[in-house]
């Protein structure tokens, strides 16, 4: 059983317990900064070291429906993060390409504080890679007439813990910490044949910062 499954089955546990004393129905919609870092690592690629992954920054937003006070179901969004590829091993600081990414994550999370409320919380990462292309560094480094880049999807675990507290009657300052489980395969196309195959962990730590507020 893949660590993917066991979070399914632990939510759906959680869930059926947690669901079975709704008192109240409050939603909590945050809208934060978010900052991508990942602890990244791959397989060789044509024979060198492989790449690393660049940081990128973006827009998050999330929305919690509350459950009752201390339980919630978190629904996590963002913009498109676009992170930057370079070269390790024999094609260090080579530009490599860039990709973009998607990751929503559905996240069951406990909620407890008065005045500031603080939250723990572990789902569901689908990431969506999608627009990845290769430099012409890439290219002209292989001697190749034309290279390509293709990402698969990734499920993952996903943990977090952050906080809420006021700044006003009715805004709050947010900031959540997100451990992400992201695991993909890269196809490396040269001259328009698949090349190779690359095995990417990229697991980011997720930084947010911004606001919350409740409705």
């Amino acid at each position: 059983m893949n660590r993917t499954t066991i979070a399914v089955a632990l939510l759906g546990v959680l869930s059926a317990n947690v669901f079975a004393d709704s008192s109240d129905t409050p939603w909590v919609f945050r809208g934060t900064v978010a900052y991508v870092a990942p602890n990244d690592d791959s397989g060789p690629v044509l024979g060198n070291d492989g790449v690393n992954v660049d940081s990128s920054l973006g827009l998050g937003l999330s929305l919690t429906y509350m459950v009752n006070t201390n339980w919630g179901v978190e629904l996590l969004a963002a913009t498109p993060f676009t992170h930057d590829i370079v070269g390790t091993g024999a094609l260090a600081g080579l530009d490599i390409g860039e990709a973009k990414q998607l990751p929503p994550t559905l996240s069951l999370t406990y909620n407890w504080g008065d005045t500031t409320r603080y939250h723990v919380g572990a789902g569901i990462n689908y990431t969506e890679f999608f627009q990845e292309k290769t430099s012409s560094a890439l290219t002209s480094a292989l001697g190749a007439q034309s290279t390509a880049l293709k990402l698969n999807s990734s499920w993952g675990l996903s943990l977090q813990v952050g906080f809420d507290t006021p700044i006003s009657e009715n805004w709050d300052l947010s900031a959540t910490v997100y451990l992400k489980d992201i695991d993909t395969k890269a196809d490396v196309f040269v001259n328009g044949a698949k090349a190779t195959t690359v095995d990417v962990q990229i697991d980011p730590v997720v930084w947010t910062l911004g606001v919350s507020t409740r409705f």
